[in-house]
This record gives structure tokens, C-alpha cells and sequence, in this order.
């Protein structure tokens, strides 16, 4: 294994007490010490040995530091570098500084039109006073800190804040990646929570969020009832239920002839980021026995791939051709979050007629 050279390690090990302290990316980057190690080890055959040892590395420094020895391998991962050696370890340093951040974050409470008497007033009340005692509990605890904790909780935001970019780069060049951030509930719960606060805001914790909100299906089911015709599809990468729906439309179009398809193909915007339902799209359960049963079992546009009914362990969509369908279009849901991420569906194979069957049953 590739040993990591002691005036890097030195510039690893500085102490961080004060605002001067935290490097930024550049500042770190121009050190000498950085500067000439990276040229060393950037196109040469020994990254993968750095990213293991700085791996191991990462839980002894302090966590700033260790942000910006992450945001060293990141650029080395962007170089051809194996993703996979540091997400864990980078995946638990960003763990631990949302769950020691968590206590001073909270999303303002916003004042909305009061709703009538009932149950549903009663449950508005209640939120609007949990959001309100959230909020003033995280200015509070933070408000309560001696100046140097205070130092320290803002150290870390900023430490989480670089380690977002090389989280990025790592969670959408290995597929492993996402399904090991998706697996840490803790972690999603906490960019879900934190991502959008308003007492404590961290500047890309969004884009990890959104990361997080992609999907990757090896064989996701396409059903459609009309002509008794369907498909198994890869898809990788997909923001959203509206990104599918486009991916899948374009997809659908090419292979329309053995799909059975009767209706032309759709007249594409301009925009490219703005697409229209060509179908009805629905969820499984939308039909039993073969028959539609369930004409409002929507597939959200706005919901995650993932979140859609599965069958026989596969995820389902249903593609309904019919005039009878509202008017759905979107704009701002197909855009790329990240230059790697390369959304895209294939066709992996067609579903014979008993296998559609099966699946609308």
C-alpha cells in the first residue's frame, strides 16, 4: 500500500481552532505539500492505494480535515481512481457530522391561512407548534454554546459542506455507492431533515439530498394493457416518476412496432427539459384480474422510481393507451444533477403475453 508522505499527513494533522484555520478547497489545494502529491499520484498507477490508507485515515482527523482529504480522493476518483475504496468511510464521516449538527437545525415556521374547525385544524395547530418549538429549541441550543463549541459546530457545517462534492463523485460513478447511502437510514433521514434548514444552512447539502432521491433498477417491469405487451428495462440514474415517463416514452417509440403501440409518437418540446404524458401512467394495483380496476392509481410524476408498487419482486408501470387521461406535463424534473450521473433506460427484454398476464392478474 502506497504511504501517504509526511508533509501531507503534517498538513492533515494542523490544528483547527479558529476561522483561519478552515481551508477552503483552494487554499488546501495550493499548499505545497498537497500540490506536489497530487501531481505525484494523479497519473500514476498508486491512487487506489491513497484512497484505501487516506480511507483508514479519515476517522483520526479532525473532521474538517478529513473533509478536505476526501475532497483530495474525490479529484483523484475524477481522474480514474476506484469510487467504491472510500464511500464508506467517507459515507460515515458525513454520518457523524449530520447527527452532531442535527441538534442546532430547524426549517423556519411559515405563517399560513388558518384552516376551518375540525380534525384537520387541529392536526395544522399541532404541526404549526411542533415547527415552532423545533425552531426555537435549534437557535436556542446554538445560542447556548460557549464561543469556541460554537467555532467547532460551524467547523463541522463547513466540513460537511466540502464533503458533499466527493460524496457526488463517488455515489453516481458506483451504482454500490447509492444502494450503500440508501442503506444508511440515519443519513438519509438527516439530508431529508437537513438539507433545506433555516437555522443552520449548509450550502450543497441539496445536491446530496438529491443523490439520494435517484434510482437505479436492474429490471424494472413496463406493462402495457392495451396491445398485451410489456418489457423489462434498466434504469439507472432517474431523478423522478416525470424522468421515467420521458426516458421510457423515447424508449416505448423505438420499440413501438413489437410493443403493440397504436398511437403516434409524441411531439417533443423544445425544451429539453420539458416532456408530456403520452399515456396513462399507473401503478400495479391500478388493475387486477387483467382488468383496470382503478383508474386513479396514479404514478406520481413528482415520487421517486422506487417508491412505485412492486410485483414478483420487480418494480411495475403500467402504460395505458387511452384518450381518457388528464393533460400531465412537466418542466425542470429531467435535469442532470451531476456530469457523471447518465440517466438512461435500456431494454433488457420483451415479456411474453402469459408473463403480462401474470403481472396484471
Amino acid at each position: 500500500m502506497k504511504e501517504l508522505p509526511p508533509d501531507f499527513l503534517a498538513a492533515l494533522r494542523l490544528p483547527v481552532r479558529q476561522e483561519a484555520d478552515l481551508d477552503s478547497q483552494q487554499a488546501f489545494f495550493q499548499r505545497p505539500a498537497v500540490l506536489a502529491f497530487y501531481a505525484d499520484v494523479a497519473q500514476g498507477p498508486g491512487s487506489d492505494d491513497v484512497l484505501r490508507a487516506s480511507a483508514a485515515l479519515l476517522p483520526d482527523l479532525h473532521p474538517h480535515r478529513a473533509a478536505l482529504l476526501a475532497l483530495f480522493c474525490g479529484a483523484l476518483v475524477e481522474n480514474g481512481a476506484d469510487p467504491h475504496l472510500m464511500f464508506d468511510a467517507a459515507r460515515q464521516l458525513m454520518g457523524r457530522l449530520l447527527a452532531a449538527l442535527a441538534p442546532y437545525c430547524a426549517t423556519e415556521p411559515i405563517e399560513i391561512e388558518e384552516v376551518e374547525e375540525g380534525e384537520e385544524a387541529e392536526e395544522a395547530e399541532q404541526q404549526d407548534e411542533e415547527e415552532l418549538a423545533a425552531w426555537q429549541a435549534a437557535n436556542a441550543a446554538r445560542e447556548a454554546l460557549a464561543p469556541p463549541a460554537r467555532f467547532e459546530v460551524d467547523a463541522l457545517r463547513t466540513a460537511a459542506d466540502l464533503l458533499v462534492l466527493p460524496m457526488m463523485t463517488m455515489t453516481v460513478r458506483d451504482v454500490r455507492n447509492h444502494r450503500a447511502l440508501l442503506a444508511d437510514g440515519e443519513l438519509v433521514a438527516h439530508l431529508e431533515s437537513m438539507h433545506a434548514n433555516d437555522s443552520l444552512p449548509f450550502e450543497g447539502l441539496h445536491f446530496l439530498h438529491g443523490a439520494a432521491l435517484l434510482s437505479y433498477e436492474d429490471e424494472l417491469v413496463v406493462l402495457l394493457p392495451t396491445s398485451r405487451a410489456g418489457m423489462i428495462v434498466r434504469a439507472h440514474g432517474v431523478n423522478n416518476n416525470f424522468h421515467a415517463f420521458s426516458l421510457l416514452q423515447d424508449l416505448m417509440e423505438t420499440h413501438a412496432q413489437q410493443l403493440g403501440i397504436r398511437q403516434p409518437p409524441r411531439t417533443r418540446r423544445e425544451a429539453e427539459d420539458s416532456d408530456a404524458a403520452a399515456y396513462l401512467w399507473l401503478q400495479a394495483p391500478a388493475f387486477s384480474k387483467g382488468e383496470l380496476v382503478d383508474s386513479m392509481a396514479w404514478c406520481w410524476g413528482e415520487g421517486t422510481l422506487r417508491e412505485n408498487v412492486r410485483r414478483q419482486g420487480r418494480l411495475v408501470l403500467v402504460a395505458l393507451e387511452t384518450q381518457d387521461k388528464p393533460n400531465r406535463s412537466w418542466n425542470g424534473f429531467n435535469h442532470v444533477l451531476h456530469s457523471e450521473q447518465d440517466p438512461h433506460v435500456a431494454l433488457v427484454r420483451f415479456l411474453a403475453p402469459d408473463e403480462v398476464a401474470a403481472y396484471l392478474a
